[in-house]
């Protein structure tokens, strides 16, 4: 059973809070699955993940990579959408912004591993932390945590495929609903939040 999910009393002073700083780039909280990797993409299955691993430990110098499960690893490299990938780099170039994971892939990626695999795509550089996961805290108070322990990010953005989303419900002005993937329409509303 899901647990309740409560109102955030302070939000309102949380808001005024980020409103005023202006010290930090702005963050792009980044969910993974139906925003950068669709849900229907499976081209990893018809590769040698293998000697991907291998590939990619060659080609930047990094044994890590012969380490990671291939699956993630294919996924990365073969399903995650290039036309997404691209909209969300130049959201970080233009704002500029900085990547914050707030996705699944975080219980079982580590940050570096995660660094390893936003390498691939050229986005490292931008990919600064992810949220902690808190027990029994849905996501949308995970991240109200990470405002509020974070007091020098001024704008953020939250990227995600939630259907039903606390998200729409606590911050409006600051969430993309991204149908499926992170279209032209979601990269123009992130940018405007952003701006």
């Amino acid at each position: 059973m899901r647990p309740t999910h409560p109102h955030f009393t302070h939000k309102e002073e949380l808001m005024t809070m980020i409103k005023q700083r202006n010290d930090r780039a702005a963050v792009i909280f980044l969910d993974i699955d139906g925003v950068i990797q669709p849900l229907n993409n499976s081209e990893r299955f018809e590769h040698d993940l293998v000697k991907l691993k291998e590939k990619l430990a060659h080609q930047y110098n990094n044994d890590e990579y012969l380490e990671m499960d291939q699956y993630d690893l294919g996924a990365v490299y073969y399903d995650w959408d290039k036309e997404a990938v691209e909209r969300l780099r130049k959201l970080c170039v233009d704002v500029p912004a900085e990547i914050v994971i707030i996705s699944d892939w975080r219980g079982y990626s580590p940050l570096p591993r995660l660094k390893d695999y936003f390498r691939l795509h050229d986005l490292d550089q931008y990919l600064v932390g992810e949220i902690p996961q808190l027990p029994g805290k849905f996501r949308c108070e995970e991240v109200t945590e990470y405002l509020t322990n974070n007091s020098d990010i001024q704008n953020f953005v939250i990227l995600d495929d939630a259907n039903v989303s606390d998200f729409e419900e606590n911050y409006p002005e600051h969430f993309v609903y991204c149908s499926h993937i992170f279209s032209d329409e979601s990269y123009q509303k992130a940018l405007r939040i952003l701006s």
